[in-house]
């Protein structure tokens, strides 16, 4: 009886290695990575990286420690905790949007310039396997980026006022949005013909999203003007969901207002107050789990399009 109980363990374990043989033995990744590490370009971007984040952190704390109270006041420490916390997940996630299609952008393109692609074509390699590959080995030094940076986040918890669940969700922002910019730049490179036009589409979608936040200030004062003058509650309403939707697409709106939220109404879930208006929902979902769902079917739907993409024999 034992044994027989024992048999399927053994083959879901098995199962389970093989996964994670078969993507470590993708011949992409593996050229991909030796290739980035082997160089001192990669370490170079991220001695940068983390020396910004350092400056940041050490500009906050001197702003915050020279006060008097700061030794005695338990709630201003814990204010300085959640600055120098917060200030460290956005400078993240600026970097992380700018560095991720700049890794892939050329992914694919590289390939066509060096006329290396219909050799790459002709090999059993599969179409999902060399977008998967490329994709696998930027994502793997974007999470090295992200990795090496929670040591500083960690410097916020000796102050106090951040919880294991503002780390958790961070992290899983950061995640999701590294893993959907390297998407977007595979999806460009996969779709154009050159490296030049594909990280200039790639930035110039990242920089059409940010730009979005010169919409959502616009909406918002448009319906403080509608509030105001009271014409038409039903109007009013379609404006805040479409403010809310702008907040939660966009990476620095959804960081901030999650983190808004969590601090007004202690949760990590939802908020019960009426937002931009007087007569919006009473109910919200925190911006966090909409950012989350949207943007990881996004990429599962560019991921799907790539190898699309690459599979077409006339490309």
């Amino acid at each position: 009886m034992e044994s027989t109980t024992s048999i399927p363990e053994t083959t879901k374990k098995t199962e389970r290695m093989g996964l994670f043989k078969r993507l470590i033995d993708n011949p992409v990744i593996l050229k991909e990575l030796r290739g980035r590490m082997r160089g001192g370009q990669a370490f170079t971007l991220l001695t940068i990286y983390l020396g910004l984040i350092a400056m940041f952190i050490v500009f906050i704390y001197s702003l915050i420690a020279p006060t008097y109270s700061f030794r005695w006041d338990p709630s201003l420490r814990q204010e300085a905790g959640k600055a120098i916390f917060g200030t460290v997940v956005l400078l993240e996630l600026l970097l992380v949007s700018f560095i991720a299609p700049g890794l892939t952008a050329g992914a694919i393109t590289s390939e066509r310039e060096h006329q290396t692609y219909e050799i790459l074509r002709a090999t059993l390699l599969s179409a999902r396997s060399l977008v998967l590959g490329k994709l696998g080995s930027a994502f793997a030094y974007l999470f090295l980026l992200i990795l090496t940076a929670v040591p500083l986040q960690s410097l916020a918890f000796l102050l106090g006022g951040v919880g294991l669940g503002e780390l958790i969700v961070s992290g899983l922002m950061l995640v999701v949005t590294a893993v959907f910019f390297c998407t977007l730049g595979i999806f460009f490179s996969s779709l154009l013909k050159r490296t030049l036009t594909a990280t200039v589409s790639s930035y110039a979608a990242i920089l059409f999203s940010f730009l979005a936040l010169v919409f959502v200030f616009f909406l918002i004062a448009y319906t403080e003007a509608i509030s105001y003058n009271d014409p038409s509650k039903f109007t009013e309403y379609i404006l805040i969901l479409m403010i809310w939707v702008l907040v939660c697409t966009n990476p620095l709106m959804a960081a901030i207002m999650t983190e808004v939220i969590l601090v007004e109404d202690q949760n990590l879930f939802y908020t019960t107050n009426q937002l931009f208006g007087s007569s919006g929902p009473a109910f919200l979902p925190s911006p966090w789990i909409i950012y989350v769902l949207f943007y990881a079917s996004l990429t599962v739907i560019l991921i799907l399009l790539s190898i699309y993409l690459v599979k077409r024999p006339d490309r």
